[in-house]
């Protein structure tokens, strides 16, 4: 019998082919425990759960073709795509960033599945799991659906499809409500996602879309711009109240977004001037995705989503300041066509020709020194085969030149922030991580005087 095969659609073969040795399309994520979960419950989590999503069982066919394809690899071993890890002494956060910098560097191979979990039975009071899976698998907000799916409180086998299917039976209300709930900032951006599709094909998509991008001035040559490397560093922050960020946002006028990114922005501008490095009249923007999948097909594996280049205020010191400017920035986008456009370009790549492909990598690189993204997940504790989960974090690839990576992820009234850097432009990427601390400090102290971290 011939293996079951699928066709790629056309997004994830853009991702697929952004793929280069510097900069590999991997997701890295990190999910920490509240209490040990050892390889026998994590191996039939994975059996049980996950890979009933049909595409954790599926390998890419001839990665490198023009139309590459999802073959079903059976029989499926779960065994080898859990890893155990051990990290050095003292195996405290620190080891644990460096354990994931070590992983981010090294790109999957598409000769299996490509994602791993590498197993680290004993972190702090529980365990911790260093997830690494292809963005052609999925993004964020497929990933964190994902995730919500497999928790004790949310798992309904019947309500979980094999692939881009409705599910057997429609969510719960529960589900529903919860997704909602998780990714309502990321839904807020565009309040109907299907009407980006169509405004995509009003302004015509692909290489007619590119006028606009064309047009836009490069990034200031800074100390984040320059050629991408193998070698990563990962760093990430000491979690932050969602509550204190809501505060600051109520007091502003502002999104929880445009409040983490405002401090995010502070932090690069800080990082600069602590080098003497010059930040007036610097031009620095982060490629920021926009979710166009409908909450209807939240179940969807795959990528789903466009870009916008946000400018970063980071010659702002005010922090209240950079906070109304990043606001009106974001504003501005949401209205604009920008959306639409990168999603056209997106779309093109997977189907038009190589060096249409290498030539938007390029001009991505040009028009923005960072990428950054916010992932909101469940405010409710979860539990995994009656496991509590901790913490959660992740870090996105950069394509291209760039070569740094800010991601933001909250779940259950904490919110956590990591960077990844390029070693020859960031070598000390908790220097930034510190920074952003700092920067929220501030905020937090004139807008929400109880305590910023939680």
């Amino acid at each position: 019998m011939p293996p079951i095969t699928k066709k790629m659609t056309a997004a994830d073969v853009a991702w697929l082919r952004m793929e280069n040795p510097a900069n590999p399309m991997t997701i890295t994520g990190v999910m920490m425990t509240a209490k040990p979960m050892d390889r026998a419950t994590l191996l039939r989590l994975i059996e049980e759960r996950l890979t009933v999503y049909q595409r954790f069982r599926m390998r890419v066919d001839d990665p490198k073709s023009l139309a590459p394809h999802w073959v079903l690899e059976d029989p499926f071993d779960a065994e080898r795509r859990v890893i155990p890890f051990t990290l050095p002494a003292p195996g405290d956060q620190r080891a644990l960033e460096r354990a994931v910098s070590d992983l981010m560097s090294t790109p999957l191979s598409f000769n299996e599945p490509p994602w791993t979990f590498h197993h680290i039975e004993r972190y702090g009071e529980g365990s911790a799991i260093i997830i690494r899976l292809h963005h052609i698998i999925g993004d964020g907000i497929a990933m964190m659906h994902v995730l919500l799916s497999m928790s004790d409180e949310l798992w309904d086998p019947a309500t979980i499809s094999g692939d881009r299917k409705q599910p057997k039976r429609p969510l719960p209300a529960r589900v529903k409500r919860t997704t909602k709930n998780a990714l309502g900032e990321t839904w807020d951006l565009i309040s109907d996602p299907s009407h980006l599709v169509a405004r995509a094909k009003q302004f015509g998509g692909g290489t007619k879309a590119l006028g606009g991008l064309l047009a836009m001035s490069p990034d200031s040559d800074t100390l984040f711009k320059g050629k991408a490397t193998r070698e990563k560093r990962a760093a990430w922050s000491k979690p932050i109240a969602l509550d204190t960020i809501k505060a600051i946002g109520h007091a502003t006028g502002s999104k929880v977004n445009d409040v983490l990114l405002a401090a995010a922005s502070g932090a690069l501008g800080r990082y600069l001037t602590e080098r003497s490095q010059p930040t007036e009249g610097v031009v620095i923007r982060a490629a920021v995705p926009v979710n166009v999948r409908p909450l209807d097909r939240a179940h969807e594996l795959g990528n789903a989503f466009a870009l916008v280049f946000l400018p970063l205020p980071i010659g702002i010191r005010d922090p209240v300041e950079r906070v109304r400017q990043l606001k009106a920035s974001m504003d501005e986008l949401k209205q604009s066509s920008q959306p639409a456009v990168v999603y056209g370009i997106l779309q093109s790549i997977g189907v038009a020709p190589k060096w249409f492909h290498r030539f938007v990598v390029w001009l991505f690189s040009q028009k923005a020194s960072a990428v950054m993204t916010n992932v909101p997940g469940p405010q409710e504790p979860l539990h995994l085969l009656d496991v509590p989960l901790g913490d959660l974090m992740f870090w996105v690839p950069q394509a291209g030149d760039i070569g740094l990576g800010l991601s933001i992820l909250s779940f259950n009234g904490r919110v956590l922030v990591g960077v990844a850097a390029d070693t020859t432009l960031v070598p000390d990427p908790w220097a930034l991580v510190e920074n952003f601390e700092e920067e929220f400090a501030a905020l937090a102290t004139r807008y929400a005087p109880q305590p910023a971290t939680s």
